[in-house]
């Protein structure tokens, strides 16, 4: 069914104390959501300003409100002149899973590729200190890199490793998967992990690696990650765009 149908068979209720722009942002949400139409095969158009504000019997201001709502969220963008599009699908980042970044990416169909943007041994702050067990005087390596996939800016990382653990990882290839290389290079397999999420805005730097706006959303995940003698690895720090993830976890009940 069409994006022109679905709103059609949707009307604003006019006798509760909700905003018109608020009830046609979720019927918008609501027609995405059951689309079946694919960002990835071409551009995919809403109905201009002109049609919603037939459909819905409102004024374009409150139409474009409603649109701005949308676009914040991720899920349009609009070009001046041509109209609004679909996004890109957003993608689920299972929570519950440990695997690199480069497995994830492959698994989904997609071409990883990242930039080293730095390399070096450095003192850990002393919140990395403690989440990798050292003692005072210990480096370790801090390594960070843009994430990509299809060619497109995903994710900011810093991995904190301990020097000890590998000794020589600046001689090595760090564009493709790090746990590769831990486990290949050096004998640590990574089975467990605790991490953080949290969410803040991109500040201008981050956002031009990124290409997204200074101040658009961000997960910020902050993992703990062991290896099979249940010993501390790494230390990672990573930021994702939340235009483009959805973090997903499955729930059992514990009866």
């Amino acid at each position: 069914m069409s994006f022109h149908a679905q709103l059609t068979a949707r009307r604003i209720d006019r006798s509760i104390p909700v905003p018109y722009y608020y009830q046609i942002a979720q019927f918008l949400r609501e027609a995405i959501e059951d689309s079946d139409a694919d960002p990835e095969q071409g551009e995919v158009a809403l109905p201009s300003e002109a049609e919603l504000c037939d459909i819905f019997g409102v004024t374009r201001g409150t139409v474009r409100h409603a649109l701005a709502v949308i676009e914040r969220e991720g899920l349009v963008y609009r070009e001046k002149g041509r109209g609004t599009f679909l996004k890109r699908r957003r993608v689920e980042l299972d929570l519950t899973k440990l695997c690199s970044s480069t497995e994830d990416m492959r698994a989904r169909g997609w071409i990883p590729t990242t930039r080293v943007l730095s390399l070096a041994r450095a003192v850990p702050r002393p919140h990395i200190q403690h989440e990798l067990r050292l003692g005072d005087g210990h480096e370790v390596w801090e390594l960070h890199r843009l994430r990509m996939a299809n060619g497109e800016a995903i994710s900011l990382q810093w991995s904190y490793i301990p020097c000890d653990l590998a000794s020589s990882l600046d001689e090595l290839d760090l564009a493709g998967s790090l746990y590769y290389v831990l486990k290949n290079e050096y004998g640590l397999e990574l089975k467990a992990a605790d991490q953080v999420i949290r969410t803040r805005a991109a500040t201008q730097a981050e956002a031009e690696l990124l290409g997204i706006e200074d101040g658009d959303a961000l997960f910020v995940i902050e993992r703990t990650t062991f290896d099979q003698r249940g010993d501390p690895v790494e230390f990672l720090h990573s930021l994702w765009r939340g235009d483009r993830y959805d973090l997903e976890v499955r729930l059992t009940s514990s009866d």
